[in-house]
């Protein structure tokens, strides 16, 4: 590299024959010879990362992006989010979102910005890359906060490729911010009860009930979820405020079919007259 400064190969290869210490002093001996070299850049950012210096990730990717800009590199918004997506696959996730989160917004007209990023998170995500879609789509989130169907697509990633864990997380964030939209809810607390978390599922109800007094799906959930689990009178007294709060008829039709199990069919007539 002494008598080829120039030369991002042979920099790149030398920093993978080295320890972690030597790696990172040759890379950076390698940004400053190529400051508009964004391979270098990256490959820094995954040094880090597999050293387990995760908040050294964001940084360094913002740096790039900097130093990119003020040396006149031209790097489309596409290429990045393709050098996203090809860290992604060499095992540098931290790398890949961070990439995604600092460029995805490069280029895009206003009006634009939504459709973009949800076609660029379905992109990534069917291409495999699950870290740079979901890192699109908290960009996208944190832009358009309240937007039902951002958070409908962060869900089903976090439902196909996230784990429990993280599912929750988003359905606790999307019912957070949009308090009103039932199914978020509702599917975050069955996520629960099919874990066998019946208290949690019941909090998160209770929370629903808050956010919704009169909501003819959240009754419908809370006494679905006593009467499956065995605690039918509990049902039967959630039933019975529903009928004041969301006298509906599939509210008195559930009602009915509650007392039919239980035998009491005089109560279950009633119901239904």
């Amino acid at each position: 590299v002494e008598n080829v400064p120039h030369s991002v190969e042979m920099w790149l290869a030398l920093a993978r024959l080295e320890t972690y210490e030597n790696a990172r002093r040759v890379l950076n001996r390698a940004r400053k010879a190529l400051p508009a070299e964004r391979a270098v850049w990256i490959a820094a950012s995954k040094l880090e990362e597999s050293q387990g210096h995760d908040d050294m990730v964001d940084k360094i990717i913002d740096k790039a992006v900097r130093s990119l800009a003020q040396h006149d590199a031209l790097v489309s918004r596409a290429q990045w989010l393709k050098e996203a997506e090809t860290a992604e696959s060499a095992g540098a996730p931290l790398t890949a979102g961070s990439i995604a989160r600092r460029t995805v917004g490069m280029g895009v007209d206003d009006e634009d910005r939504q459709r973009t990023w949800s076609d660029d998170a379905a992109g990534a995500l069917s291409r495999g890359a699950v870290a740079t879609a979901r890192a699109i789509l908290a960009h996208g989130l944190a832009t358009f906060p309240s937007k039902r169907t951002l958070w409908l697509q962060a869900v089903e990633l976090e439902r196909a490729r996230g784990t429990p864990a993280s599912l929750d997380e988003v359905l606790a964030a999307a019912s957070q911010r949009l308090p009103r939209t039932e199914i978020f809810w509702l599917v975050r607390a069955k996520e629960k009860w099919l874990a066998g978390e019946i208290d949690a599922a019941r909090e998160i109800l209770t929370e629903a009930f808050a956010a919704n007094p009169d909501s003819e799906p959240v009754w419908l959930a809370a006494a679905k979820l006593e009467w499956e689990t065995g605690e039918v009178e509990r049902a039967r007294v959630l039933l019975r405020r529903a009928r004041d709060r969301a006298p509906t008829d599939r509210v008195f039709m559930k009602s009915a079919l509650l007392e039919r199990e239980c035998k009491q069919y005089d109560d279950a007539l009633d119901l239904i007259e």
